[in-house]
């Protein structure tokens, strides 16, 4: 191919498109959107399926993921650094690593992201000292994201990442730093999209007036510029507090789950059976069934029938073994990312003291101080719980074993096999008379077997522990004695229910809000045919008279900085632009579309296929993604500097 220059004049070239990639689906594409470092190409398909493919010259997928639940993606955005992947799905917004697409965060999200900008935060940015968290927690199953992976990507000491989102009424537009920590919403009314500039002194936001107009409003910042390094330590400790708050959610899931499988079984059989002879005490039954040896008609029928001996004799090797397991989670897991919140709560607590550096940012020292109470508490009650089954399951595991052995002797007569000692029926004896069976209670949906079950419900305690002579909070106070937490003793609430005032706890201790971010410093109308650069520093547009016109932003205002000399003749429907390049899709009012590369002097023109619907570019890598109008065909055209659309080898000519 021939690329024919000429500085006189303006030069128009037609050129016949090579594309190197040209790619069929089975299932629409709605969205794009490239890698800003390397040639990755994010889609997104009407099933709600994202997939990360290698798309220059050839068309490998890198993964895939899709979400659980049928979903949509609204938005698509990379990282300015190309390591993250944020995808917003309608009320979740998940971020992926690029490395193979494992999830690193996810957050109940209605805003879909708009942009996600790196702001340097410098050599005189400096950082308290900020003690390592312990990086061992022993693994859990349904943790989905990788502990180490995300803080490492996460937790930038270089750069602040700082994520744009626009609320789904288009209200206002929220920052968010490391695409995680809220810091303030700037309200803008018809928000279309929105930058923020390299240095973080400029917020510069393009929306729609109820007029109809395109407005391209310019907010300071400074606030945020000042604090860069500042809201990076906040967001660092605030990664950390995620990770641990989801895995100390997924121990919580699988400490229910231990129990519930055990007993769910068993519990529903001895509901039942309580039911069926209500008005009488199901405790009653068994004790008189343990003073005499005798049973009343419903309950042999209920022991052999029902409940069987096999069923018990199994029920006797799980409970022992789902009891054992509750231990484990809770000393090595539970306990464990408690100590490791406390260790991150700490240093917050820390930094909310340092009035100077992060007070302005909203950072306040009472509300931190109520998490590490909380999370005492929290420490307190999952020490409870121990004790609880510490208690509960010699009995439970005595009754269990001479309910087997009655059952046993009203089924065939002989129980010998199993025996219990003097202090096993004791225990039988202490199980029933202390109400462990509680059928007498007028919400008779709770009935279980034990008491462990009151733990793990949000209703206040059946049985609340006996503090007298009790060295828990002495153990809990040791560990905390730094922060020199107000405990409260609440004996009557559930661990469920105080994981729940821990977990809100934190919500007020992360709520942060930068001043005075709404004023604007400039404004100026546009056109809707304009596009903002990554940086927020150029917005090209197409103004009344087709003439391609480059404003850049700056404090002092909004300037005018070059006008395309070009005549385009055709109706312009889309621009991008590179450097002081643009790149426009035209249509000739007859269907027929054709991408421009403007140069200073010369004009590229390509006509694209019959079926085009959209194009994304990047600006970085100097390629084009174009889909069909159905979503079904994706072509990607090189954007070279030279102006060569899709060629790899380049002749020259002297005109």
């Amino acid at each position: 191919m021939i690329v024919i220059r000429n500085p006189s004049t303006s030069h128009l070239q037609d050129e016949k498109p090579m594309y190197q990639v040209d790619r069929t689906s089975s299932v629409p594409v709605h969205l794009a959107a490239w890698s800003p470092t390397m040639d990755l190409l994010a889609l997104s398909y009407e099933s709600g399926e994202v997939s990360v493919v290698r798309a220059c010259m050839t068309w490998q997928v890198v993964w895939n993921v899709r979400e659980e639940e049928e979903s949509f993606v609204e938005g698509l955005v990379w990282r300015a650094d190309g390591k993250v992947l944020a995808v917003s799905y309608r009320g979740v917004m998940n971020l992926y690593n690029v490395e193979g697409g494992a999830l690193i965060h996810s957050s109940l999200s209605e805003d879909p992201v708009t942009a996600w900008c790196s702001v340097p935060m410098g050599p005189t940015s400096s950082q308290p000292h900020m003690p390592p968290t312990p990086t061992y927690l022993p693994p859990l199953e349904d943790v989905k994201t990788d502990i180490l992976t995300t803080r490492a990507l996460l937790e930038t000491r270089k750069d602040l990442n700082i994520m744009l989102m626009s609320d789904r009424e288009q209200s206002c537009v929220k920052i968010a730093a490391q695409g995680v920590l809220l810091l303030c919403e700037v309200g803008v009314a018809g928000v279309v999209t929105a930058g923020l500039t390299a240095d973080a002194r400029e917020l510069c936001v393009i929306s729609n007036s109820a007029q109809g107009s395109t407005q391209c409003t310019v907010y300071n910042t400074d606030t945020l510029a000042r604090h860069v390094g500042n809201i990076n330590d906040i967001a660092i400790v605030y990664s950390k507090v995620l990770t641990l708050s989801e895995y100390l959610l997924s121990t919580f899931k699988a400490v229910t789950d231990c129990w519930d499988d055990v007993l769910s079984e068993f519990n529903k059989k001895l509901f039942s059976f309580h039911m069926s002879i209500h008005p009488s005490n199901l405790s009653e039954q068994f004790l008189h069934l343990l003073v005499t040896g005798m049973a009343s008609i419903e309950l042999e029928n209920f022991l052999v029938n029902t409940l069987k001996e096999k069923e018990i004799s199994k029920l006797l090797q799980s409970t022992a073994q789902s009891y054992q397991g509750i231990e484990k989670l809770i000393t090595r897991n539970f306990m464990c990312c408690c100590y490791a919140l406390t260790t991150e709560l700490q240093t917050l607590l820390g930094m909310s003291r340092w009035y100077d550096r992060y007070e302005e940012l909203g950072l306040k020292e009472e509300a931190v101080q109520n998490s590490i109470d909380k999370l005492a508490g929290l420490m307190i009650k999952a020490q409870e719980l121990l004790q609880c089954i510490s208690n509960s399951k010699a009995k439970l595991n005595a009754f269990l074993k001479w309910l087997l052995k009655a059952t046993m002797s009203l089924g065939d007569g002989n129980s010998s096999s199993t025996k219990l000692s003097d202090s096993e029926m004791n225990l039988v004896v202490e199980f029933l008379k202390t109400g462990n069976l509680f059928a007498s209670r007028a919400d008779t949906t709770h009935f279980k077997i034990d008491t462990v079950w009151q733990y793990f419900s949000m209703d206040d305690l059946i049985v609340p522990p006996d503090y007298f002579n009790n060295k828990i909070l002495d153990d809990v106070i040791k560990i905390l004695q730094d922060s020199k937490p107000h405990l409260t003793v609440q004996p009557s609430i559930s661990l469920v229910k105080s994981h729940k005032l821990f977990s809100d706890s934190l919500l007020d201790c992360f709520d942060l809000n930068l001043p005075n971010l709404n004023t604007p410093l400039h404004s100026v109308t546009l056109t809707p045919l304009f596009s903002l650069s990554s940086d927020a520093k150029t917005i090209r547009y197409v103004n009344e008279h087709n003439i391609i016109t480059m404003v850049t932003v700056s404090r002092e205002g909004l300037t005018l900085t070059n006008q395309s000399r070009h005549i385009i003749p055709d109706q312009i429907i889309d621009i991008f632009g590179f450097d002081r390049d643009f790149i426009l899709v035209t249509d000739n009012g007859e269907g027929a579309h054709t991408v421009c590369i403007c140069f200073e002097d010369d004009i590229v023109r390509s006509e694209l296929s019959e079926d085009f619907g959209r194009i994304f570019i990047s600006e970085s890598r100097r390629l084009g993604a174009i889909l069909s109008s159905q979503g079904r065909r994706i072509q990607i055209l090189d954007l070279d500097e030279d102006g060569n659309i899709g060629d790899e080898e380049e002749e020259e000519e002297e005109g």
